[in-house]
Parts: C-alpha cells; sequence; structure tokens
C-alpha cells in the first residue's frame, strides 16, 4: 500500500510489506504498539472499574514530516475473526486529536477517554483485545466510520490499521496421580459481515520462543520475577510456594476442544446464520500435556480459517503459564 504512515508491528517492520509477510515471527495481529497502560504499566489487560489508558504508537516512513496526523482506537473482547468497528466494546479518538509525526519517527497517540471496563465475573482483570486505524487529516488514510457495515480493520493488509491480540492464561499443576490440566479460554468468534462461504475453528501449538514483546506481558504478571538463569525464558521465574522455578517453553503437544451454540467444533466446516451478524461467545478448552511442569508456558494460535485453509480475518494468540 503506498504511503507513509503506518502502526508498526514490531521493531523490524518497516512498513513497506503489506500483506504482512506469512513467515514472520510476529504476525500482524500481535502488535506491540497498542497497549492499554493502568500506572503506567503497558498491558493487554484492562483493570475493572479502573480507568485504563489507550497507547497506540505510529510511525513516518517518509523523508519529511506528516502533519494533521490522528487516531481512532477499538476495544474488542478477546477473539478472532473480523475486525469491523460496529463488534467492538468501545470506540474512541485521541487525546491530541492532531499530531505532526517527523520523518522516519514515532509518535504516541494517548486516547482521549480513558476506558473504564464494567464485568460482571468478579475478575478484577481481564485481558482485551485492541484495533486501531491512523489518518492523516485531508491526507494519506481514512476515518472509519463504525456504523458504516463494510468498514473493517484489515491488519494484515492496511500498513494504517494495527492490532494487539493476545491473552495470558494461568493454569494449575497436573494431579498428583497424572494425568493433564484442563483450562478455559474464553474467547469471541467475530464473523464476517455476509456472505454463505463455510469457515473453521483451527487452534495450533506455537513452538517456537515468543518473541520479547510478548514475553514482557509475562514481567507484569502476579508471581513473575527476573531470574532464572540462560534457560528461563526472557530471563523469567515463577516464584512459588518452593522458591523460583525458571519460566521455560512448554514441551508436549496439548489437546484442545471447542465450546459453542453455534460452532460445531474445531477442524469442522460450517456456516453462520443469515442476516444480521453478531458477536459468538465461544470457549477454548485445553489439555495440558501429562506431566506439565511448574512455570511451563504453552502457547497457541486460534483462528478462523476458510475452506482451504486461510486465515479469515485476523487470529488469538493465548500464553498459558502453569502456576501453583
Amino acid at each position: 500500500m503506498p504511503g507513509n504512515l503506518y502502526i508498526p508491528v514490531e521493531a523490524t517492520d518497516d512498513g513497506t510489506q503489506r500483506p504482512y509477510p506469512a513467515n514472520a515471527p510476529t504476525p500482524p495481529w500481535l502488535g506491540q504498539n497498542l497497549r492499554f497502560t493502568y500506572n503506567g504499566v503497558p498491558d493487554t489487560k484492562a483493570y475493572i472499574g479502573k480507568k485504563n489508558n489507550i497507547v497506540i504508537g505510529v510511525k513516518n516512513k517518509g523523508d519529511q514530516p506528516m502533519d494533521n496526523v490522528t487516531v481512532q482506537a477499538y476495544v474488542f473482547a478477546a477473539g478472532f475473526g473480523f475486525g469491523y468497528p460496529g463488534y467492538a466494546a468501545f470506540r474512541c479518538d485521541v487525546d491530541q486529536p492532531i499530531q505532526t509525526v517527523g520523518a522516519h519517527s514515532m509518535a504516541t497517540f494517548v486516547m482521549k477517554e480513558p476506558w473504564e471496563p464494567v464485568d460482571t465475573d468478579g475478575a478484577p482483570d481481564k485481558h482485551y483485545c485492541i484495533l486501531a486505524n491512523v489518518y492523516q487529516v485531508g491526507g494519506e488514510g481514512k476515518l472509519l466510520d463504525y456504523q458504516d457495515e463494510h468498514a473493517v480493520l484489515d491488519v494484515d493488509h492496511n500498513q494504517h490499521h494495527g492490532q494487539c491480540n493476545i491473552v495470558v492464561v494461568p493454569a494449575p499443576p497436573p494431579p498428583p496421580g497424572g494425568g493433564g490440566t484442563t483450562s478455559k479460554v474464553p474467547t469471541t468468534t467475530f464473523p464476517p459481515r455476509g456472505g454463505n462461504s463455510e469457515y473453521m475453528v483451527r487452534a495450533e501449538p506455537v513452538t517456537t520462543k515468543p518473541e520479547e514483546s510478548q514475553l514482557s506481558l509475562l514481567r507484569v504478571r502476579p508471581g513473575v520475577a527476573p531470574g532464572g538463569g540462560d534457560t528461563a525464558l526472557g530471563g523469567l521465574s515463577l516464584m512459588t510456594s518452593k522458591g523460583p522455578v525458571p519460566i521455560t517453553l512448554g514441551t508436549g503437544t496439548p489437546g484442545f476442544d471447542l465450546r459453542s451454540e453455534l460452532i460445531p467444533g474445531l477442524d469442522t466446516l460450517f456456516r453462520f446464520p443469515e442476516g444480521p451478524r453478531d458477536a459468538i461467545p465461544t470457549d477454548i478448552e485445553v489439555r495440558l500435556p501429562e506431566g506439565a511442569p511448574l512455570g511451563s508456558l504453552h502457547v497457541f494460535d486460534v483462528g478462523l480459517r476458510t475452506e482451504r485453509g486461510d486465515l479469515a480475518g485476523s487470529g488469538l494468540r493465548v500464553m498459558i503459564l502453569v502456576t501453583e
């Protein structure tokens, strides 16, 4: 896509490759320049009943400054599928509506209204997905109208769009008598607005070491501390009743199940109901390998796929940390 304004996925993203390379270590929906902040700590969690700021980083890769730049931000339930602004739980503009972004420079935009989520499940905090659109008033990019049913945030193909969609879930250790640990990960499926194509939901283990921007999310988890030696992911340890345990990448292949009223299961082709469509609550049940040790981190991606197996919209990354 022509233009110099973009939301970098990660540090090496120079904004020239869209669609984003399929073999890149960080998928485009795991952008490191979109975060909540509460008490100054960047995270992908928002604290219930608290004022959470939303911070977006954008870049100008051109040789000249760009003026009249602004950002729209959207908060979605953690999930996968299509990023229509109408699905968002919260929409906002920036506090400083117009900025000049210098040549070959980054600029930070803070949303005008902190988000104060309300939740009824009693949890003090909750992971959410952040999407954003950057544009130049009267120039590059465009304003997205959330009431336009055809408007969609497409982070794979559009450099002006960015997304961060990752959750960290604690899981209990395996029972003493053997067997694996089962954890439920509540997610949401965001269907296409129209059409009658077949889709399927697929969960796939990630066996490569998470990038630093993802590991940084562990650092703000309760019970996680620096240390652990060269074998620890990100140099991090889990504090346990028996002392610190290095956090390591889990081995073995997890098992997955799906629970949803409108989706028949994983790797099973289906069609969404005709007529107006809404977000679909979708639970992913994860069975960790037998004997998964304390401090092991198990990572997988879940996404909506076409009949050919291509990712439809954006995926969701889940990191499960085995704790006490």
